[in-house]
C-alpha cells in the first residue's frame, strides 16, 4: 500500500513540475489573463488582468509595460526592478496565469469556435473540445493547423488557398495558444 501511495505522489509531483515548466516558458499574448500580486501592496496587485490587443498594460508608478512575448518571470522581474528603490525597499512580486488565450476549431465539428488553451493540448483533444466531428461526414478531407497570426488580414479565399498548400496535421500534433484548426469535409 505504501508503495502505491509513493508512486502516486511521484506521479503527481512530475505532473506539477511539467505544468510549472510549461508556464515558466509560456509567452504572453493578447487574450491571456494573469494575476499580479505584490506582497502587502493591494493597490499594486490585480486578481484578474486581461491582456488586450495592444499587449500592454498600464501599471501604477511604472507606466506602460509591454507584455508581448514575455514570460511570467520576465514580467515579474520588470515589475520588481521598477518598484525597487524609489517605491518599495524589497518588493515581493508574483505573477500567475489565470487563463490562457483561446485556440480555435473551425469546419465540420459539432461546436466550432474558440476554446481556452490548456497545456499539453493536441489536435485530437481540441477537436473533442469542439464536440467531435459532425456525424453526417463519414470522413474528413483533411485537418489543417495554422499558427497564431498566420492568417491575419487574409480573406476566406486566401485562407482556403493557404490550406490547399499545407500538409494535413496528425491528431497527436501539439496545439499552441492562438492556433486555429480547420477540419475540412468530404461526403464520401
Amino acid at each position: 500500500m505504501k508503495n502505491h501511495i509513493f508512486k502516486f505522489l511521484l506521479l503527481m509531483a512530475g505532473l506539477v513540475c511539467s505544468v510549472s515548466s510549461f508556464a515558466a516558458g509560456y509567452r504572453l499574448g493578447a487574450g491571456d489573463e494573469i494575476k499580479i500580486s505584490v506582497y502587502g501592496e493591494p493597490d499594486l496587485s490585480y486578481d484578474q488582468l486581461i491582456i488586450d490587443s495592444s499587449e500592454k498594460i498600464d501599471y501604477p508608478y511604472l507606466g506602460t509595460i509591454d507584455l508581448k512575448g514575455k514570460t511570467l518571470s520576465q514580467v515579474r522581474n520588470m515589475i520588481t526592478k521598477g518598484l525597487k528603490g524609489d517605491y518599495l525597499v524589497d518588493p515581493k512580486v508574483t505573477i500567475n496565469m489565470v487563463k490562457y488565450r483561446n485556440i480555435y476549431v473551425n469546419g465540420v465539428v459539432n461546436a466550432p469556435g474558440g476554446y481556452e488553451y490548456q497545456p499539453g493540448l493536441t489536435v485530437q483533444k481540441a477537436i473533442a473540445l469542439a464536440g467531435g466531428f459532425l456525424a453526417k461526414y463519414r470522413k474528413t478531407k483533411g485537418i489543417y493547423l495554422t499558427r497564431e497570426n498566420e492568417t491575419d488580414g487574409m480573406t476566406d479565399e486566401q485562407i482556403k488557398e493557404l490550406l490547399k498548400n499545407k500538409e494535413e496535421v496528425d491528431l497527436n500534433d501539439i496545439v499552441h495558444p492562438g492556433d486555429t484548426i480547420y477540419v475540412v469535409s468530404s461526403f464520401w
